[in-house]
C-alpha cells in the first residue's frame, strides 16, 4: 500500500462514525511511519493525512477528543522543526483543531478556539503564509462561542464580527462574512437570554436579505437555519417588556419565510413559533393562544410537518380540550396514530431542526 491507499483509509475511518474511529485512524499514521522508517519511502505521512486525523477526532465527539486534536497539531509542529517539511501545519490543520473545542463542550473551549486564532494570526504575520486565518476560521470561533453557554457570548460574537466585517472591508476576501457566520451569531444571541435578542437577531436577518437582494449574492443569503434561529431567540425572550414586540417579530419572520419559494418552514420551526406563543402569550389569553396555535397546527400539518417535538410544544401551548381538538387525545399522541398526510416530510420523531432545504454548512 501507498500513501494514497492509507489516505483513503483514514478517510473511511474519518466518515464511519464507528466507535473509536478517529483513534484506529490515529493508529494507521502511528503504523505509516512505522513503515517509513522501515524503508518504505512511498508511505510517509503528509499534512493531508494528518488533517483527515484530526477532522475524525473533531467529528468524533469523544472525551478530551479536543485534547487529542491539539496532541496532533504539536506532533506536526515538532515534525516541522525538526526538517519534515511534508507535515507542516496549514490554516486546514488550525481550523479542524478548534472545531474540535467547538464541539468539545469543554468550558475551556472558548478559551482555547481564541488562542489558537490568535497563534495563526501570530504566525501568519510573521510570514507563514499557509496559516492565514479565514472565514472558516472565525466561523467556527464564533460557533464555539454561540455553543459555550456563557455570558459574554452575544457581545464577544459581535466584535468578532466585526473584526471580519472590517477585514473584508479593507480589501481581504477571505475575511468575508457568509451566512454561517451571520447565522451562527444569531444563534449566539438566541441562546444568550439577553435583552434586545429578537430585535438584534432580526435586523441581522434583514441585514443579510437586503445585501442578497441588492448584490443577489449567495453568500449571504438566509438559510432555513438563519430563519429558524431568529424565531428560536424570540421563543426565549425573558424580558416582561419585550415579549410582545417579541412576538411580532417571530410572526413577522415567519411570514417572510412561508412566502419563500426556495425553502419552506419545517417541523422545527412550527415547534419553536409554538414555543413563542406559550412563553410571550400571557396563560390567561386563551383565546389567543388557541387562534395562533391553530394556524400553525394547521399549517404544519397541511406541508407534512407534525411530528413529537410539534405535538409536545402544541400541548404545552393550549389547554387539554383543545388539544383534544386537534389530534384527537388529551393524552401523549403518537405520530404514527396521526394521518400520514400530516407526518410525510418529517423524520419519525425528529426535531426537524433546521429546515427541510436548507444546507447546515455554507
Amino acid at each position: 500500500p501507498h500513501r494514497f491507499t492509507y489516505n483513503a483509509v483514514i478517510n473511511a475511518l474519518a466518515k464511519s462514525k464507528e466507535p473509536d474511529a478517529a483513534a484506529k485512524a490515529e493508529r494507521v499514521i502511528h503504523n505509516m511511519f512505522h513503515l517509513h522508517r522501515s524503508g518504505h519511502e512511498d508511505v510517509k505521512p503528509t499534512t493531508i493525512h494528518f488533517n483527515t486525523v484530526l477532522d475524525a477526532w473533531a467529528k468524533s465527539g469523544e472525551k478530551r477528543s479536543a485534547e487529542r486534536a491539539e496532541n496532533i497539531l504539536e506532533w506536526m509542529g515538532r515534525l516541522y522543526k525538526e526538517g519534515n517539511v511534508e507535515v507542516k501545519p496549514d490554516t486546514i490543520t488550525f481550523n479542524a483543531v478548534i472545531d474540535a473545542w467547538a464541539k468539545s463542550g469543554d468550558r475551556r473551549a472558548t478559551a482555547r478556539a481564541e488562542q489558537i486564532l490568535d497563534h495563526m494570526d501570530d504566525l501568519y504575520l510573521s510570514g507563514n503564509k499557509d496559516v492565514k486565518p479565514d472565514t472558516y476560521t472565525y466561523n467556527t470561533v464564533i460557533n464555539t462561542w454561540a455553543k459555550s453557554g456563557d455570558k459574554r457570548a452575544a457581545e464577544r460574537v459581535e466584535q468578532i464580527l466585526s473584526i471580519m466585517e472590517k477585514r473584508y472591508r479593507d480589501g481581504d476576501v477571505r475575511f468575508k462574512p457568509n451566512t454561517r457566520t451571520y447565522t451562527s451569531v444569531i444563534d449566539a444571541w438566541a441562546k444568550s437570554r439577553e435583552r434586545g435578542a429578537a430585535a438584534r437577531t432580526e435586523s441581522i436577518l434583514n441585514g443579510m436579505q437586503a445585501r442578497y437582494n441588492e448584490y443577489h449574492d449567495d453568500e449571504v443569503k438566509p438559510s432555513s437555519y438563519t430563519y429558524n434561529a431568529v424565531i428560536n431567540a424570540c421563543a426565549f425572550t425573558k424580558e416582561e417588556a419585550e415579549k410582545e414586540n417579541a412576538f411580532k417579530i417571530a410572526f413577522r419572520v415567519f411570514e417572510q419565510f412561508d412566502q419563500l419559494d426556495h425553502m419552506q418552514p419545517d417541523a422545527y420551526t412550527y415547534a419553536n413559533l409554538l414555543s413563542v406563543c406559550a412563553n410571550l402569550l400571557p396563560a390567561e389569553d386563551e383565546a389567543r393562544r388557541f387562534s395562533h396555535a391553530k394556524m400553525l397546527f394547521e399549517k404544519c400539518a397541511g406541508s407534512g410537518h407534525v411530528n413529537d417535538f410539534v405535538l409536545r410544544k402544541l400541548k404545552h401551548t393550549v389547554t387539554k380540550r383543545e388539544y383534544m381538538y386537534f389530534v384527537g387525545s388529551d393524552g401523549e399522541q403518537s405520530v404514527d396514530k396521526l394521518p400520514r398526510e400530516w407526518t410525510k416530510n418529517t423524520s419519525k420523531g425528529g426535531r426537524g431542526k433546521y429546515g427541510n432545504k436548507g444546507k447546515r454548512r455554507v
